[in-house]
């Protein structure tokens, strides 16, 4: 009798120990999982943090060719790091595709690693004067 209890005592082990190491293989899976997840929007909000960056970049860039030709009006290309700044300044056009007579408006699309982000600005420049005034600048 005391031989076959002896024998049946390391049955009662064996359920006990998968148990628990497929808790702990459960557990470590979940952990990876939301680690992994998180790393990823991390990096997708740094992407998007870069791209208004090169965005801002682009937009600094027109405002002093603006400040410098008071008819600029062109489309172009800022390579700014490892993202690229697409620019486009239109004068005196009509409002739905410009912002109007004696205006500038400067949209640009700042893109890196396919994260976008888009500024707009209208600027008003004086012809008397040759003074250039920043109406407002807005992300859209």
């Amino acid at each position: 009798m005391r031989n076959l209890l002896r024998k049946r005592r390391g049955v009662a082990a064996l359920p006990m120990v998968l148990l628990i190491g497929g808790l702990l293989v459960e557990v470590v899976i979940v952990l990876t999982t939301s680690a992994y997840i998180s790393s990823n929007a991390e990096f997708g909000m740094r992407l998007s943090s870069q791209a208004l960056l090169t965005a801002r970049s682009g937009m600094e860039d027109a405002l002093i060719k603006v400040v410098r030709d008071k008819t600029f009006a062109s489309t172009y290309t800022l390579t700014v790091d490892a993202g690229t700044a697409s620019i486009t300044v239109c004068k005196d056009s009509p409002a739905p595709t410009c912002a109007g007579s004696g205006k500038q408006q400067i949209t640009v699309i700042g893109t890196v690693q396919g994260r976008s982000r888009t500024l707009q600005a209208v600027v008003d420049t004086d012809a008397a004067t040759g003074l250039v005034t920043l109406e407002y600048m807005k992300e859209i």
